[in-house]
């Protein structure tokens, strides 16, 4: 029986890895965003779909999972690593490049939309609370489609796209709170809502205040170990311990477990590691988040819904007509221009992933009954699969809006206004920072050394934790961005890796390097650096120019003489 047990474990969790290694990327083909692909597995292989038919058809047990409950914890893990990207994402200084948008912008937003749809749901028959906590979560976007979207059509430097990734912002750092919200509000029975309030207050106060001495004093340490080690295994393991145990200190005070998530990954944004962290768990990220949106998807009941389907078209219907004249009016209240107000209202006029966490906390605490609940994610659901006929739409506008045609979405160069990205923070990368800040030359570097890295980041200076050989974590860096690269790596390997990822991903900017003699120069030009120092032959010559001035020679004439013997060297060489 143990073994048949096992057998079960094992084939549920081989049905996921079939839908996101086969079924979603198939429905990718078809134009179908991945989220939304891993909804619509979920549907297809919870008790609701395929499920229905393993009475009749045995051997479909095989292929379903007609279990959810036992999918729930899987579920959950992906709730924590969706909450913890997005906390890596909200630097400070993000925030405060884009702060008049975000945090004027986005939080009229969020307030007007969650009032005014919280004020319709009132007017359907849900009691205050429950209604505000359901129009909170709606007045969200869904900020993995959206970006993805962005992304791919080469709009995210676009004016609309700052716009709309600003008020995707201010929505996400708005889910700490509400979430917060719907804990304190999930009283249980005999305590009223306000002891229950306060005791949560309480609890919660002192949990987000230990996780923050942890993440100030402990986390770092802990970090800086596992770069010691250079095992990429030992620090993937470390990213994916403080992004757990941060989970379960908020859990076990009786808030949201994905809460800690969120604050681990905020820690961790404004860190040393955070290039490095957000390219390690990129490959799980997508596998991770598939996660909860097959388990949303196992959780549709697609008869419940066809049976109020009218209901939910309705409700459909009425949250994009109400977040479209709300995003419209704070757009115009903003003075926004009309065109751009346009495609970020059609482009955010749907729910997102985040209300569908928050609608299944809120049946969970009780706020929201099982049939309004249904009612809600289906309505979620299907507002999300609009968001690119919306988009389009909106495009289409904007441009009648502005007496010209719509055109294809074009390949736009990212703005080459970021920084100088230096591989290596040794000596010669140290010298190059230098003349770089004394020309006031933006700079970031990447060197895979905790000891120079912490020593740098306590001078305040730009230096992170990262392997710059790889294209991930130089695209987390600002590679799309950046005017110039500048391998300074001493080990010709590493600094040949260096130079394929950067010419391979990013072919325009010029890139510089040092070598390690005539032969190393050669090898690092064939592979397309503009500009190769040969380090040990020039700091031959500047040696030896410098004992001929010690000998009195003069100036012109030690020029000329290091110049014809770096030709000669060089020429020999050849």
């Amino acid at each position: 029986m143990a073994g048949a047990g096992a057998i079960e474990q094992f084939k549920d969790a081989m049905v996921f890895l079939a839908v996101a290694g086969i079924g979603v990327p198939l429905l990718q083909r078809l134009k179908v965003n991945p989220v939304l692909g891993f909804m619509l597995a979920g549907m297809a292989i919870g008790p609701y779909g395929l499920g229905l038919l393993v009475g009749e058809q045995p051997w479909l047990s095989w292929a379903t999972i007609n279990k959810p409950a036992d999918f729930e914890g899987l579920g959950e893990i992906g709730v924590i690593f969706l909450l913890f990207t997005i906390g890596l994402d909200l630097s400070f200084a993000r925030l405060w490049t884009l702060r008049r948008l975000v945090f004027g912008l986005g939080s009229a937003q969020v307030a007007a939309s969650a009032l005014v749809l919280g004020g319709a749901l009132t007017l359907a028959g849900l009691t205050f609370w429950p209604a505000i906590v359901a129009g909170l979560g709606l007045a969200l976007s869904s900020t993995a489609v959206v970006m993805q979207l962005l992304i791919s059509r080469h709009r995210f430097a676009t004016s609309e796209g700052q716009t709309t990734f600003a008020v995707l912002l201010m929505q996400d750092l708005m889910v700490v709170p509400i979430l917060f919200l719907v804990g304190a509000l999930g009283a249980p029975v005999g305590e009223t809502m306000t002891d229950q309030i306060m005791l949560t207050i309480g609890y919660g106060v002192a949990a987000v205040v230990l996780l923050l001495l942890t993440g100030r004093f402990v986390v770092p340490w802990v970090m800086r170990a596992a770069a010691k080690s250079e095992s990429h295994e030992i620090f993937i393991a470390v990213v994916l311990l403080v992004a757990l145990a941060s989970a379960a200190l908020t859990g076990a005070a009786g808030l949201p477990t994905s809460l800690g998530a969120f604050i681990a990954g905020a820690m961790l944004a404004e860190s040393a590691f955070k290039h490095q962290v957000e390219a390690d768990i990129e490959p799980f990220k997508g596998l991770l988040l598939g996660l909860f949106f097959v388990y949303v998807g196992m959780s549709i009941d697609l008869a419940f819904v066809w049976a109020n389907i009218e209901v939910v078209l309705i409700g459909l219907a009425a949250l994009v007509v109400l977040k479209l004249i709300v995003l419209l009016g704070i757009g115009a209240l903003f003075r926004v221009p009309f065109s751009t107000s346009l495609q970020v209202s059609f482009l955010l006029a749907h729910g997102g992933e985040f209300a569908l966490i928050l609608l299944a906390a809120a049946a969970e605490s009780g706020l929201l009954d099982h049939t309004v609940s249904q009612i809600l994610v289906a309505v979620v659901v299907l507002s999300m699969a609009l968001t690119t006929p919306l988009d389009e739409i909106g495009r289409r506008l904007a441009a009648l809006s502005e007496g010209r045609r719509a055109e294809r979405p074009r390949l736009e160069t990212a703005d080459k206004d970021g920084p100088v990205i230096v591989g290596g923070y040794g000596r010669v990368g140290q010298m190059i920072a230098q003349v770089l800040d004394a020309e006031s030359v933006p700079w970031l570097a990447l060197d895979a050394d905790p000891t120079i890295v912490t020593a740098a980041r306590k001078a305040g200076l730009p230096v992170f934790f990262g392997d710059s050989t790889r294209k991930e974590v130089l695209l987390r860096a600002g590679a799309n961005r950046a005017p110039a690269f500048v391998v300074t790596l001493s080990n010709p390997q590493l600094a040949e890796r260096m130079v394929r990822a950067v010419r391979d991903e990013w072919p325009g900017p010029p890139l510089f390097a040092r070598a390690k003699d005539w032969k190393h120069a050669d090898h690092l030009r064939r592979l397309g650096v503009d500009d190769v120092i040969p380090e040990a032959v020039e700091g031959s010559l500047q040696l030896a120019a410098h004992v001929l001035e010690g000998l009195g020679f003069e100036e012109e004439a030690i020029e000329a003489r290091i110049e014809e013997e770096r030709e000669r060297a060089k020429t020999s060489h050849d």
